[in-house]
């Protein structure tokens, strides 16, 4: 759950924040800047500084939906299942959404005019015009996010670290944490490789399902 939920949410907003740096617009050179900070953040950084943020007594969260009326009291975002996973999601896709955003603007960039003022003089809809065209031109770069968002969420571990340690109960209990439980809290070495093989199995199919559906996709030019 853990793994489909960040992966998704990294494609549908890096689509939708590519397509919006590719307009013209006053600031678009600073807001490219500001995009990559993100990524430019240590994995145990990004864990420290969203655990204050989460913070139950004085978390900048708290205090922002406090302030705004939205809720009446401060709240234990790390401290219930629903809350801690989706917390989780959050954060990483904060710290992954950066280079899903610069592969697929770099594919929106290398999109012909052309085809959208043919397009449009067809009478064609912006709809028609996302999917018969745009799409088409991402799917290059749709595959390689798609590859290296699924790694990443696969083996997601620093952020589990510093925020739950796979808790509350086993609610954040990825598959990398569990190898990390099974090998280094539990010293059961066998268990632990082979929960590692399956990480890499799972990561291997799911490159093989992603290059089946959109490898050779659309056209493309150097």
């Amino acid at each position: 759950m853990y793994t489909v939920l960040v992966v998704l949410l990294v494609v549908v907003f890096g689509i939708l924040i590519a397509l919006l740096l590719n307009r013209e617009f006053p600031g678009r050179a600073l807001v490219r800047t500001l995009v990559l900070l993100p990524w430019a953040i240590p994995p145990v950084v990004n864990g420290l500084m969203w655990q204050w943020i989460y913070d139950a007594k004085v978390g900048a969260l708290n205090g922002l939906l406090v302030s705004l009326g939205l809720i009446d009291q401060y709240r234990g975002w790390l401290s219930t299942p629903t809350s801690a996973l989706l917390a989780l999601v959050f954060s990483e896709v904060w710290s992954l959404l950066p280079l899903a955003v610069i592969l697929l603007l770099s594919a929106l960039q290398r999109v012909p005019a052309e085809l959208y003022e043919a397009a449009g003089m067809d009478g064609a809809s912006r709809f028609q015009l996302f999917r018969y065209i745009t799409l088409p031109w991402l799917s290059q770069s749709l595959l390689v996010v798609l590859i290296l968002q699924t790694m990443s969420a696969l083996r997601a571990f620093d952020v589990i670290y510093v925020l739950t340690a796979g808790g509350p109960g086993t609610a954040t209990t990825t598959l990398t944490w569990q190898t990390y439980l099974t090998t280094f809290d539990n010293l059961d070495f066998g268990h632990g490789n082979a929960y590692a093989w399956l990480v890499s199995l799972i990561t291997l199919g799911l490159a093989l399902a992603y290059f089946r559906v959109l490898y050779g996709r659309g056209d493309f030019e150097a």
